[in-house]
């Protein structure tokens, strides 16, 4: 009898806890509230292009600083920029975005002049607020006296219609329609679901919470595609200092990929990520799926198809720094 009625009082309590957790849930997950429909952020530089660039920056021992400020030396002076980081969890880089390379970089905008510089995410259902992901990820210490804090799921949000097949309409945050330029600062992952998580997997942090969990029912390297005609950042970078090479996006084999990778055109940079990521994986005999040529997985075949990056190319030029 008493086993019993200790089987019932951990199940009374644990019963209590959910509805604790169900009642004090961040308001953003009680129901999708939008303000007004928008059409699809477009980037205002790549597009006009006849060339695609691709920057590499290869070091055992990468100096942030000068990798930064050659990163933002080729940007004139805007008014305001969002940096959107990779805050799904509260993990450390590279399962999130490292705060010494965020300081590098806002640093490095900052001296050439820019100064309305807005960092901003939002985590994931089970990690919200991401407030609080942003502090213990060492993330807001890094942007004080540097930039605001943008936490989407306080914000307000419209909706996009792409267009696309399998993620026709998507609500996101109306803070990046106020912004003149958006720098995606991504990570080198594998991700157990998704294959891979580059610079156009980064977007689904403005997917609002409530819709990612139909983003993961099927479809879903398809749907990440379609979600960069909805935002499209006029600059992403990929920190591929560590990466997951297998395991992902929380947790996975972590090796030394040495490498950053920037440039206006983002299938273009997630195309050379690819290229890298294989090269780590085959090296470290674990391929799980990934095969040589790029456009064989269905995340970058379909970015393809439907024209991410506003180009129809074939290759693109890679510049070493």
């Amino acid at each position: 009898m008493t086993i019993s009625l200790n089987k019932l009082f951990y199940a009374a309590k644990l019963l209590l806890y959910r509805v604790y957790r169900y009642l004090r849930r961040p308001s953003v997950l009680r129901r999708i509230v939008v303000s007004g429909k928008a059409k699809p952020r477009i980037a205002k530089n790549y597009s006009a292009k006849d060339q695609v660039f691709v920057h590499l920056y290869t070091n055992e021992d990468a100096d942030l600083k000068a990798l930064c400020n050659s990163i933002a030396s080729a940007w004139d002076k805007t008014d305001r920029i969002l940096i959107k980081i990779n805050l799904n969890t509260a993990d450390a880089y590279p399962a999130s975005t490292d705060p010494e390379f965020l300081i590098a970089l806002l640093d490095a905008f900052r001296d050439r002049g820019f100064k309305n510089l807005l960092v901003g995410d939002c985590s994931s259902m089970g990690a919200l607020p991401t407030r609080k992901v942003a502090a213990k990820a060492g993330i807001t210490k890094a942007l004080r006296g540097r930039a605001k804090l943008f936490c989407f799921d306080n914000e307000p949000w419209g909706q996009i219609n792409t267009a696309g097949k399998y993620l026709p309409l998507v609500t996101v945050p109306r803070i990046m329609f106020d912004v003149d330029r958006i720098i995606h600062l991504a990570n080198m992952k594998s991700h157990a679901l998704a294959d891979f998580s580059f610079g156009m997997k980064l977007g689904v942090g403005y997917m609002h919470p409530l819709e990612r969990c139909a983003l993961h029912d099927e479809f879903l390297q398809e749907k990440i595609a379609e979600l960069a005609l909805a935002v499209q950042p006029d600059l992403t970078i990929i920190d591929g200092r560590r990466a997951f090479v297998s395991g992902g996006p929380v947790h996975g084999r972590v090796e030394k990929a040495d490498v950053v990778i920037w440039g206006e055109n983002p299938l273009a940079v997630d195309v050379e990520t690819y290229r890298r990521l294989y090269a780590l994986k085959k090296k470290f005999a674990c391929l799980e799926g990934f095969t040589q040529d790029p456009f064989a997985m269905r995340q970058l075949k379909h970015a393809r198809q439907i024209g991410v990056g506003n180009k129809d190319w074939q290759e693109y030029n890679i510049v070493e720094i």
